[in-house]
C-alpha cells in the first residue's frame, strides 16, 4: 500500500472523527429540562427537570454505573444562566457512555448570558424614558424583543460606515468631553495607528487640560498608539440622543432607553447581557474533561469580554487575546459542538485553551459576534524559548524540535460552519484563529464578514494545520496589510544573529526554521475573494514557513510570500492581482509552479532580484499568465539567466465560466499543457451558506517609485502596499530608504536600506514632498529629531544636516 502524504492522512483523520463524534446510539438512559419544569420532577419528558444544573447532577449520579450513551435533552425557551454551567471530570462521558446535552426535536432552546428585566417606564424627557432596575449590574447589551439596542455613544451609530459604524476625530476632544458631568464611564473603542487591530481604553479621569486620561485594556500586541481618526466613544449620558440608543447608571441603578419607533414598551421583552460564558468544560493535567455533545442550542447574548478580561499577547503574533468564550474548553478531549447558533456573542465564541484534544466544532452559524468565532490558543509554557515583542531572542537556547509540553491543542476539527460579521467590538479578530497548536482541521467554512482575517495563524508552533474548501469574502473591512488567510512565524530563527525584516541571515537561521514549525501546514482548495486593495489573499507573513499551498482560488486578491522557508505554491488562480513576494531568504525554498495569475504584472518583482536566484534555491516555472491578449510583464532581464518562468506562457487559460464562479480551464488550455490540474469549484465553503459575487477582470495600476537622491542615498514615498508591507509600515505616511549605501553621508549619520522616516522634529511626514520641504527648511549643520522605522519598530533618532549637500547634483 502506498504510503499517505501528511494531508491525505489529516482528510482521512477527519473522517474517521466525524464518525466518531457524530455517532449517536439509542441512550439507555435520557433527561429532560423544559422552562415550565420542576427540580423536584423525576426529570422525564411529561416531568422535566426546569434547570441544567439539575440535569447535570443526575448525569454525574448516573455515570459511575453507566454503559450506554446519557442523553439530556432541552425542551425550547429560553434558559438565563447566572453562572456558567461547568463541566469537569466527574460530569465527563466515557467511551461507553459519552454524554449529550441537545435541544430537543425542532425546538429552539436557548442558552443565554443575558438577565431578564421587568422596568417600569417613566418619561425622564420627550424622547427618553427611564427605569429604576437596580444598582452594580454588570451589563453592556441591551435586547428588546431580541433586537440588540446600540450603548449611548458618539458619533452615532451608522449601519453603512463599515469602520466602528461611524466614528470621528473629535470623539474624546476637549471640547466633547466637557459636556459629559461623568466622563469615567466612558469607553473608547478604535483601531490601532496602524490599523492592524483595535485599541479600547476606560475613560478614567480629566487632567488639568482638559483632555481625558485613558486606561488602555491591551487589546494589541503592537502597541497603544491611538488612531487619529477612528475612534468612538460610548457609554457616556449626555450622548444618548438617537432612537435604539441606551445608557444603565450603574451608581443609581437607573436604565435610560431612547425606544426606536414602533417599538411598544409596554410589552417589550427587555434582556440585558450579563455573563461572560454559558457553558465551561475543564479538566486537569491528571484527570482530563470530556466525551460530551452540545447540538442542536442557541448561545445567546453574553456580556463583552473587552473592558473586563485581561488581555494576552500571542507569542510575537500581532494579536492578543481575551482567554474566554461563550463555550470554554480546556484539559478536555472528545468535545463536540454541533448543530447550534451563537448569537451575538459579546465575545469569542468556542475558545479551546490549552492541552485540547479530538474535539469537533460543526455545522454551527456563528452570527455578529464581538469577537473571534472558534479560537485553539495552547499554553506559553508548552513552547520551547517562548519570544515576546519585548523579548526578542536573538539566539537559539534550545534546539529540540517542537512543543515542550502537552498544553496546547492537536487534532481538532472546525468544519462546515458559517461565520459571519465577527469582530463588531474587537477588531484582531476572524473566523478560526490558531496559536500555539498543531494538526488542527479547517475544512467546508464560509467565514465573511470580518475586521481583520477570516482565518488566521499567529505562529509557526507546530504546524500541521490542513484549511481546506473553506469560502472566504468580505474579510479585512476595517484593518490594513493583513490577509483573509493571515500567517506568522516569527519563531525561535526568527530573530537569530539580531532581529531583521530584511531578508538576512538566512543561510544561517534555514536549519532552526522547521524547530517550531515542525509540521507542513496545508492549505487548499479554497476561494478567496477581496474588493480592497489594504491586504493580501493569502498572506503569509513575516517567517511563515514549511507550508504546501495549491487548488486556491484567489479573486481580486493575490498569495504573498515574505521571510520565510519552504513555501510551495502550486495550482492556484490568482485574478486581477500579481504574486507578492516580499523579503525572501537566502536558501528560503520557496516555489511557485503551475500557476495561472490574471493581472497585467506576474509578479511584484522590487523585492525579488533575478541576481539574487542561486542564493535563494527558489523555483519559478510553467505557470501561465494573462492579460486579456495584452502584454504582460513577467520579471527583469535576468528572469531567463536565472531559469525562471523559462516554460511559462502568457495566453488565454480559457476560464469554464467566471460569471458563475466557475474558473476551470477548458481543454484547450495552454494552463492543461504545461501540468495545471482543474480542481473543484463548487466545494467552498457550508453547503447552502451565502456567496461572494462574481468578479470582472481589471486592469492593475501600480504606483511608480518616486525616488530622489538625498544624502547621498535615495529615499522615495511609501506610495504603494508592498513597500507598506516589507517596511512594517502603520500607513502609506512618511519616506523610506530605497538604498544607503556604504559610505554615503546617510549611512556615516546610522540609517540604513529599509528605514522609513515618520516625524521630523515633532511634525508628521506626509509625502516625499513634505519630507523635502521640511528637510531643505533645515540649516546645514543643524542637529534634527526624527522618528525612525526599523525593522518594524518606532524609536527616537537623531542626525546632523549634511553642511554641503551634494546629493543633489
Amino acid at each position: 500500500m502506498l504510503a499517505l502524504r501528511n494531508h491525505d492522512r489529516s482528510t482521512m483523520l477527519t473522517c474517521c472523527l466525524l464518525a466518531h463524534l457524530l455517532a449517536n446510539p439509542a441512550s439507555a438512559e435520557s433527561f429532560y429540562v423544559a422552562t415550565d419544569g420542576s427540580d423536584t420532577n423525576p426529570g422525564t419528558l411529561a416531568e422535566p427537570f426546569q434547570t441544567l444544573e439539575k440535569a447535570k447532577a443526575m448525569v454525574r449520579a448516573a455515570l459511575p454505573s453507566a454503559t450506554q450513551p446519557i442523553q439530556v435533552w432541552v425542551r425550547g425557551g429560553t434558559y438565563y444562566l447566572a453562572q456558567p454551567l461547568a463541566f469537569g471530570p466527574e460530569d465527563s462521558g466515557t467511551a461507553k457512555a459519552p454524554v449529550s446535552y441537545s435541544g430537543y426535536a425542532n425546538e429552539t432552546a436557548v442558552l443565554s448570558g443575558a438577565i431578564r428585566l421587568t422596568p417600569r417606564w417613566s418619561t425622564h424627557s420627550d424622547s427618553i424614558q427611564v427605569a429604576s432596575i437596580g444598582p452594580g449590574l454588570a451589563i453592556d447589551a441591551l435586547f428588546a424583543n431580541g433586537a440588540q439596542q446600540v450603548m449611548a455613544r458618539y458619533p452615532n451609530y451608522d449601519a453603512q460606515t463599515t469602520v466602528l459604524n461611524g466614528y470621528a476625530s473629535d470623539s474624546i476632544s476637549k471640547a466633547r468631553v466637557s459636556t459629559w458631568k461623568d466622563p469615567t464611564t466612558g469607553l473608547v473603542r478604535g483601531l490601532h495607528h496602524g490599523r492592524w487591530g483595535g485599541q479600547s481604553y476606560k475613560i478614567t479621569g480629566v487632567r488639568s487640560d482638559g483632555q481625558p486620561t485613558l486606561e488602555w485594556v491591551g487589546d494589541n500586541n503592537r502597541g497603544s498608539r491611538l488612531h487619529a481618526e477612528y475612534r468612538m466613544v460610548e457609554n457616556v449620558f449626555e450622548e444618548l440622543d438617537a432612537p435604539g440608543e441606551w445608557f444603565y447608571d450603574r451608581t443609581a441603578g437607573k436604565l435610560y432607553f431612547y425606544p426606536p419607533e414602533g417599538l411598544d414598551l409596554s410589552a417589550a421583552v427587555i434582556e440585558a447581557a450579563s455573563a461572560e460564558e454559558l457553558i465551561r468544560v475543564v479538566g486537569s493535567k491528571e484527570s482530563k474533561a470530556g466525551r460530551l455533545t452540545f447540538s442542536n442550542l442557541t448561545f445567546a447574548h453574553t456580556h463583552r469580554t473587552l473592558f473586563t478580561r485581561p488581555y494576552e499577547p500571542l507569542l510575537r503574533s500581532d494579536w492578543c487575546v481575551a482567554r474566554a468564550g461563550a463555550v470554554f474548553v480546556q484539559d478536555a478531549q472528545r468535545v463536540t459542538v454541533s448543530n447550534s447558533v451563537f448569537d451575538r456573542i459579546g465575545g469569542n465564541g468556542v475558545f479551546f485553551s490549552g492541552y485540547n484534544r479530538d474535539h469537533l466544532v460543526t455545522q454551527n452559524e456563528f452570527l455578529e459576534h464581538g469577537a473571534t468565532c472558534v479560537s485553539f490558543v495552547g499554553l506559553p509554557l508548552a513552547v520551547r524559548d517562548p519570544g515576546y515583542w519585548d523579548d526578542f531572542p536573538t539566539t537559539i537556547r534550545d534546539e529540540t524540535p517542537g512543543p515542550k509540553t502537552d498544553d496546547y491543542p492537536k487534532d481538532c476539527v472546525v468544519s462546515f460552519n458559517h461565520m459571519q460579521n465577527n469582530g463588531r467590538f474587537e477588531k484582531q479578530t476572524c473566523g478560526v484563529n490558531l496559536s500555539m497548536a498543531e494538526s488542527i482541521i479547517v475544512s467546508h467554512n464560509t467565514v465573511h464578514g470580518s475586521p481583520r482575517a477570516g482565518i488566521n495563524v499567529c505562529d509557526g508552533t507546530w504546524g500541521g494545520h490542513l484549511i481546506e474548501f473553506n469560502d472566504i469574502f468580505d474579510c479585512v473591512r476595517e484593518t490594513s496589510d493583513h490577509g483573509p488567510f493571515n500567517s506568522w512565524g516569527r519563531d525561535r530563527f526568527y530573530a537569530l544573529g539580531g532581529y531583521n525584516h530584511n531578508g538576512g541571515r538566512g543561510a544561517e537561521k534555514r536549519p532552526y526554521a522547521f524547530l517550531d514549525a515542525w509540521k507542513t501546514t496545508v492549505l487548499r482548495n479554497n476561494r478567496v475573494h477581496y474588493d480592497e486593495p489594504t491586504s493580501y489573499g493569502i498572506d503569509l507573513d513575516d517567517g511563515s514557513s514549511n507550508y504546501e499551498i495549491y487548488n486556491n482560488l484567489l479573486l481580486n486578491t493575490e498569495i504573498k510570500l515574505r521571510e520565510g522557508f519552504d513555501r510551495k505554491v502550486s495550482n492556484n488562480i490568482m485574478v486581477n492581482k500579481q504574486a507578492e513576494f516580499h523579503v525572501w531568504y537566502d536558501r528560503c525554498g520557496d516555489s511557485f509552479l503551475r500557476n495561472i495569475v490574471v493581472n497585467r504584472t506576474a509578479y511584484n518583482t522590487k523585492y525579488l532580484r533575478s541576481g539574487r536566484a542561486d542564493a535563494l534555491e527558489a523555483a519559478l516555472d510553467y505557470n501561465v499568465f494573462y492579460n486579456g491578449g495584452s502584454d504582460v510583464v513577467v520579471g527583469d532581464r535576468g528572469w531567463e539567466r536565472a531559469g525562471w518562468d523559462v516554460h511559462s506562457v502568457v495566453g488565454d487559460p480559457m476560464f469554464v465560466d467566471p460569471g458563475k464562479l466557475d474558473y476551470s480551464v477548458g481543454p484547450g488550455s495552454p494552463a492543461l499543457r504545461l501540468g495545471f490540474v482543474n480542481f473543484p469549484m463548487d466545494q467552498f465553503g457550508k453547503p447552502g451558506a451565502p456567496q461572494p459575487d462574481p468578479i470582472e477582470f481589471v486592469e492593475a495600476s501600480t504606483a511608480a517609485s518616486d525616488s530622489t537622491p538625498l544624502m547621498g542615498a535615495r529615499i522615495a514615498s511609501i506610495n504603494d502596499m508592498s513597500i507598506q508591507s516589507v517596511l512594517g509600515a502603520p500607513d502609506k505616511q512618511g519616506v523610506y530608504f530605497e538604498a544607503a549605501p556604504p559610505g554615503s553621508y546617510a549611512a556615516e549619520q546610522g540609517f540604513r536600506k529599509s528605514d522609513a522616516i515618520l516625524f521630523v522634529n515633532g511634525t508628521p511626514v506626509t509625502t516625499l514632498k513634505s519630507f523635502l520641504q521640511m528637510y531643505n527648511a533645515l540649516d546645514p549643520g543643524a542637529k534634527v529629531s526624527i522618528v525612525l522605522l526599523r525593522n518594524q519598530h518606532e524609536t527616537q533618532f537623531n542626525f546632523v544636516k549634511e553642511t554641503a549637500d551634494k546629493s543633489a547634483e
